[in-house]
């Protein structure tokens, strides 16, 4: 019986390895270096919070049917390509190649994440356009179910120190602020379909 031999790993991969779970595990005691915010990345995050939160804005003061439809498509469109960047930022961290080496199971299940939450938020950006009869609210729940799920598994990642601090904050901040701006386009939105015929007739 011919036994399969196995390669030995080489001295270089063994240190880079050894390496690579030294510095995971002073990490784990001593706290991240990553958690602190790199110069830029404040304006790009403060600027999608800020056009967010006046979609939300937008949602939470008007009651005219003619406003909230314009304003709708843009919101969602907007809402879908965040979602195509956040997806993006998973395969940055894999090229950066954040995280610890023996987890390379997570970090290809981070870089499949990235293509399904950007595939995701291409679809909903379609659909913002209205689908027949159904209109835009399939955009809606498509966008709402994929920022859950995204952080479900940011969440995950964080466990893992797949991600660093300072990234998983703002995609929660923000992230929140679109959740909160979808869910109440979807209330305000069928309140005013369903009674938009009184509301243009009040109006004028």
């Amino acid at each position: 019986i011919t036994g399969t031999q196995i390669a030995a790993p080489s001295a270089q991969s063994f240190r880079e390895h050894v390496k690579n779970a030294h510095h995971w595990r002073m990490v784990r005691m001593f706290g991240d270096p990553m958690s602190s915010s790199p110069p830029f990345a404040a304006y790009i995050f403060y600027s999608c919070g800020v056009i967010e939160s006046i979609f939300l804005c937008v949602n939470v003061g008007t009651f005219s049917p003619l406003i909230f439809e314009m304003f709708m498509p843009y919101h969602l469109k907007y809402t879908g390509l965040v979602m195509c960047w956040w997806g993006g930022t998973y395969w940055g961290l894999n090229v950066a190649r954040y995280g610890p080496l023996a987890g390379a199971h997570w970090s290809a299940a981070r870089a499949i994440a990235g293509v399904v939450f950007m595939a995701a938020g291409f679809v909903g950006l379609v659909l913002a356009d209205g689908v027949g009869k159904l209109g835009p609210w399939p955009s809606y729940w498509l966008l709402l179910l994929t920022y859950g799920g995204m952080a479900v598994f940011d969440t995950a990642l964080h466990s893992q120190r797949f991600i660093p601090p300072w990234l998983l904050k703002w995609k929660l901040a923000v992230s929140g602020i679109i959740v909160a701006s979808l869910l109440l386009g979807v209330v305000k939105g069928t309140y005013l379909e369903r009674n938009a015929q009184q509301l243009i007739l009040e109006a004028t």
